[in-house]
């Protein structure tokens, strides 16, 4: 057995989910001081990103728009309409992980065997377990002053001093949030997504020590890219998603966050409900 298997029977999907509680909502609600909701979702524009390199960028195509009325197209019955499409992969914007998005000797979370991931989705542990989530969000912005460095791993022991210097107590069902400054400096053009600061692989125990449910930063993979680890190229999706079903948010917009001074806050976070869907693009708010 590994990490979390089975703490919540042998059939379950969602994991650390589970430890958001009426409790961790109302801690949630509490944490609400301003009434201020702010935005932690990237913009989608058609083409661009930040993405990691093997995802196609979102795309943006319009059905319907003035020029073709502008052409001659009749208004019927007496009204005129623009319509529009995206195609988007999931993991191509702000994103959640779903538990079946990551595996190591051909088991997932909770055992479950990789090979109910087929080309028609994930059988299990799909996107459409996770639910909306609404729970207490603790933000450690380690980037005050100046952005982490390229490739900067950010330890446990880092992770721990950080939370304990700004007064958070993590409690069972909460989420956290950290702030590397690789957004800031992507859109500057000083950044690559080829290498990023973010959580060391020694994290995945004080995540799950701490009993954290969702794990969410403005980089690429929450993780540290590349690996510090030898022989694993995500040991913290493994430590984290596999082993103790964390779910990762990735690609937030923490800027305003973090200018807002504030030190946790209510998330808000809904999944698209795609049945096997191994992730989902989602616009999180959190309410300070």
């Amino acid at each position: 057995m590994s990490g979390n298997w089975g703490r919540w029977g042998p059939d379950d999907e969602r994991g650390a989910l589970n430890l958001v509680d009426a409790d961790a909502v109302r801690r949630g609600m509490a944490a609400v001081e301003r009434g201020k909701p702010i935005s932690l979702g990237l913009p989608m524009r058609s083409g661009q990103g930040p993405i990691a390199g093997m995802r196609l960028p979102m795309q943006h195509f319009m059905s319907r728009d003035g020029g073709d009325y502008a052409a001659g197209l009749p208004e019927k019955p007496g009204y005129g309409y623009a319509d529009d499409s995206i195609i988007v992969a999931c993991h191509g914007a702000t994103h959640l992980d779903a538990l079946s998005h990551v595996w190591r000797d051909g088991l997932m979370w909770n055992g479950y065997p990789a090979s109910t991931v087929t080309s028609r989705g994930a059988a299990r542990c799909g996107i459409e377990a996770a639910g909306p989530i609404v729970t207490r969000a603790l933000f450690v912005d380690l980037a005050v002053g100046a952005p982490l460095a390229e490739g900067e791993p950010i330890s446990a022991a880092q992770l721990d001093r950080a939370a304990r210097d700004r007064g958070l107590t993590p409690a069972p069902g909460d989420a956290l949030l950290v702030r590397t400054g690789w957004l800031s400096q992507w859109r500057a053009s000083a950044a690559t997504t080829t290498s990023w600061p973010g959580l060391d692989a020694d994290c995945g125990e004080w995540l799950g020590g701490h009993d954290i449910s969702v794990v969410g930063a403005d980089n690429i993979a929450v993780e540290v890219g590349p690996s510090t680890v030898a022989g694993s190229a995500m040991p913290l999706h493994l430590a984290a998603i596999r082993d103790r079903g964390i779910y990762f948010l990735e690609l937030l917009d923490l800027e305003a966050l973090a200018a807002s001074g504030a030190r946790e806050c209510l998330l808000m976070v809904a999944p698209l409900n795609i049945v096997g869907g191994v992730g989902s693009p989602v616009a999180p708010v959190a309410v300070i």
